[in-house]
């Protein structure tokens, strides 16, 4: 049975799903959003390393708030490696409900008390030269760290030598993820935007879904907002679109190697214009009133969309079109004109720690992360980077199951992880920066030309600290 709610309200449309068999996150829209968990069996920053973290057989790992992924993970590799603890440091432990009362929860990453809480622990412990043996850094300036040769590049344990097979994974993954030609974080998992296409409103547009542009989406597009008829496309908020964009083709405006950033650009500039049209001319149009709209599964909601875009968690997702359109199709996103290959984000990275006295430990269960065994886990939050394991489920889903994908579903998956080649990934500082002032030009309060301005000079300010 599968319950869906379809809220349209001032901020967009949010549409989720109950079912355990699919797990799209379309309730969610951050960058790199974690699965919440329980601490069981972890330990808080707080307790401290102490002398667990000096033993041999205690492989540290530091992150914002645990989750079930590395749960699950502790718990497996501990029964197989007899001996060996997992120790879990969170840095900041979710408030308990009071009352009975049930935690609010946030729609979108981390909350930023977990980051900032992080970021203190993190920095203070690699100062002291007494930090985990793993790092979670998907919402650090990991960057800044490898800098200081305060990281391990990755690379030199992904060898035959230390158990790993280039032909396991798809490594295009990995190549993303370098920075400076070094690899110094990791990530189990990718979660790459999808969009469902209603062949009803785009059949005459000529759109290849495997190789469309932005510049077709706001040509083509733009044609169909003119018959000022039914929604183009589902509602984002445009600072989060820019940041998503930004994210896509980061190298454009910010030169990590350098440490230097182009937000002044004509380039920045153009894209804040070209992302005002879409909303301008209709593209894209906030709703005005509140709804719901619910079915059950096998039934369709007959949107009257052209576009729904989502991040995509799961392969058998991809046959969620059904239950938006009578006749959906599945669309890679737009790239720019004479883009490469897809952008994606991740829902973890990892990254070692120079001074570990642990390294080939800390090694042997990161790439525990990465076996087919971890790899299928239900709690992965993303696509697997483990081709076996990507191969495996996509064969199933060929074959059988309430979630079975058609043939041209099929085609789709197997296309999508070779295809990732930019990580779209930002800084949460850098993200909540371009959100702030982006939002402002949407406004109205702001030209571009001074939001471009603002940011480049505070941007530049974060990387020179």
């Amino acid at each position: 049975m599968l319950s869906i709610r379809w809220k349209i309200g001032k901020k967009g449309i949010v549409l989720c799903i109950l079912a355990s068999a699919v797990a799209l996150s379309a309730c969610s829209s951050g960058s790199n959003t974690p699965a919440a968990g329980s601490a069981s069996g972890s330990q808080s920053a707080e307790q401290g390393s102490g002398e667990s973290s000096s033993g041999s057989n205690v492989i540290t790992v530091s992150v914002v708030t645990s989750n079930r992924l590395l749960e699950l993970a502790k718990e497996k590799y501990e029964a197989a490696n007899p001996g060996v603890t997992i120790e879990l440091k969170q840095s900041y432990e979710t408030p308990k409900p009071q009352g009975g009362a049930m935690a609010p929860s946030r729609p979108v990453g981390y909350d930023p008390a977990a980051v900032e809480k992080h970021v203190t622990t993190v920095n203070t412990e690699l100062m002291n030269g007494n930090a985990a043996d793993l790092i979670m850094v998907d919402s650090l300036a990991y960057t800044k760290y490898a800098d200081k040769n305060l990281l391990v590049d990755l690379q030199s344990y992904m060898t035959e030598e230390k158990g790993f097979n280039d032909e396991d994974y798809y490594m295009n993954i990995f190549d993303a993820l370098k920075y400076k030609d070094g690899l110094y974080a990791i990530a189990p998992n990718v979660v790459p935007d999808i969009w469902f296409g209603n062949k009803k409103r785009i059949i005459d547009l000529e759109l290849d879904p495997n190789s469309w542009t932005w510049a077709q989406f706001s040509e083509k597009l733009g044609e169909l907002a003119k018959q000022g008829e039914d929604p183009v496309v589902q509602y984002v908020v445009p600072e989060y679109f820019t940041s998503e964009r930004v994210g896509e083709n980061i190298d454009k405006f910010m030169n990590l190697n350098e440490k230097k950033a182009s937000f002044d650009s004509p380039e920045f500039i153009g894209l804040l214009n070209e992302i005002k049209s879409y909303y301008d001319n209709g593209i894209l149009q906030e709703p005005e009133s509140y709804g719901t709209r619910s079915g059950k599964a096998g039934e369709s909601l007959n949107l009257k969309e052209a576009f729904v875009k989502s991040k995509l968690q799961r392969f058998e997702s991809l046959n969620f079109g059904k239950m938006l359109f009578a006749d959906p199709q599945v669309f890679m996103p737009p790239i720019e004109d004479g883009g490469k290959g897809n952008s994606f984000r991740v829902g973890m990275l990892l990254a070692m720690n120079e001074k570990s006295n642990n390294k080939d430990k800390a090694w042997d269960f990161l790439k525990f992360l990465l076996s087919e065994e971890m790899q299928s886990e239900q709690d992965l939050q993303g696509l697997p980077v483990n081709k076996k394991t990507a191969e495996t489920q996509i064969r199933a889903l060929e074959t059988s199951g309430e979630n079975k994908l058609s043939t041209e579903e099929v085609a789709k998956a197997k296309e999508i992880i070779p295809q990732l080649a930019r990580y779209g990934g930002i800084e949460p500082k850098i993200n909540d920066l371009v959100m702030e002032e982006t939002v402002l030009f949407f406004k109205g309060e702001k030209t571009a030309e001074d939001v471009a301005k603002t940011l480049q000079n505070k941007i530049t300010l974060y990387m020179e600290e």
